[in-house]
């Protein structure tokens, strides 16, 4: 027989949803009225446009690649307020887990990415790492015949409750190989999998980010994907690090890294890596997409900043194309320039203008005369 919900049980929804069989939990039932006239909420990154807040995102990538490392420089990235690979992060506390890498090996590698970032190992209270070398790191629970039996294991529960106790809105997961002891190629087992990640990532209010390694299918086919498609679905962000095409003169230190799914962004971006002093470096400009957005942000607040510095040193910046003080080309000659072009000055000043954020205004000039310069709007 099929029923129907009366008045009665519209207003029981829309009060927390009706119980379940059994005494399980209410739905958690929507009522879209409910956001009539509330504020929209932000989407959250913990990479900007790359890695977002409250869900899984997996780092895929052949082995020696270099995919720990990249993840070590994020961790570093996040816990002490860096950008990484030129994109911003969001500052917050670290939780990696290293199932491949001693422990001496994380503290070379550790060494490199804090000469990278200028920072010294007593800079990295809010980062932690656990070496699983050669232990028992599987998640969810297998049976006599290795088929996961959905239940979590009690390291599953030691790294919950690890990144909770500490505090950690990023935890760094090396890898999927070790962690995963079920069939990759089982669809529900792949989905239950990244749910539980997806677990960890909601209770931390933070972000779980995977390193996993393609399958021959996957390499071959330029995807970087593993097993089941339920893989790539079930995550929100998937990276692939990769070489770019080869030849005969090809850097055997380049790689390029490329987003091959976002949930809520553009897909295809793509960042030109090298290795270099134990480290990977950014050689590449931002070429559209979401990473051309965020480096236009970039380029307009290093504007602001040169702005505000010429200010301080009594030589206020302008828009006169012909001025000794024309602000793209002035900037553009500046340490705190950071090596962006005037051209690209220039777009930033146009931008900034547009928004209303700077005006041209009289200010006192070097000899107190008024001079006409540009000052930054008060918000």
């Amino acid at each position: 027989m099929t029923s129907t919900l009366d008045i009665n049980d519209a207003r029981r929804m829309r009060q927390g949803g009706p119980s379940g069989p059994r005494g399980t939990p209410p739905l958690k039932v929507i009522d879209p009225i409910r956001w009539q006239g509330q504020e929209l909420p932000e989407r959250r990154w913990i990479v900007e446009g790359v890695v977002p807040a409250q869900a899984v995102t997996m780092v895929s990538g052949d082995g020696g690649l270099g995919k720990s490392l990249l993840a070590m420089q994020l961790s570093t990235a996040c816990a002490t307020g860096k950008e990484w690979l030129g994109l911003p992060t969001a500052a917050c506390r670290v939780l990696g887990v290293h199932c491949e890498d001693t422990n001496e090996e994380l503290h070379i590698r550790q060494h490199y990415i804090n000469q990278h970032y200028g920072v010294e190992f007593g800079d990295l209270e809010h980062l932690r790492l656990i070496s699983r070398v050669g232990e028992d790191n599987v998640l969810l629970e297998t049976d006599k015949f290795g088929k996961s039996t959905g239940r979590t294991t009690a390291f599953y529960d030691q790294i919950l409750t690890c990144a909770k106790d500490f505090g950690a809105q990023l935890v760094i997961l090396d890898s999927l190989h070790d962690l995963f002891g079920g069939n990759e190629n089982i669809r529900s087992e792949a989905r239950h999998f990244v749910g539980q990640l997806r677990r960890v990532a909601l209770e931390t209010d933070g972000a779980v980010v995977l390193l996993s390694h393609p399958s021959a299918s996957g390499l071959s086919s330029g995807t970087g994907t593993s097993g089941s498609t339920a893989w790539n679905a079930a995550v929100r962000s998937r990276l692939y690090l990769t070489r770019p095409p080869t030849d005969e003169d090809a850097d055997p230190d380049a790689r390029v890294l490329r987003g091959m799914k976002n949930n809520y962004g553009k897909v295809g971006d793509e960042i030109a890596l090298r290795w270099e002093d134990g480290v990977f470096l950014r050689t590449d400009r931002p070429k559209g997409g979401t990473v051309e957005r965020i480096e236009k942000r970039a380029v307009e607040a290093v504007f602001l900043e040169c702005m505000a510095a010429v200010a301080t040193q009594g030589r206020p910046a302008t828009d006169a194309y012909n001025s000794p003080r024309y602000a793209p080309k002035l900037f553009a000659s500046m340490p705190e320039g950071q090596g962006y072009r005037r051209k690209e000055f220039e777009r930033a000043m146009a931008a900034l203008f547009s928004a209303g954020r700077i005006k041209k205004a009289t200010v006192p000039g070097p000899d107190r005369h008024p001079m006409v310069a540009l000052v930054e709007v008060e918000q």
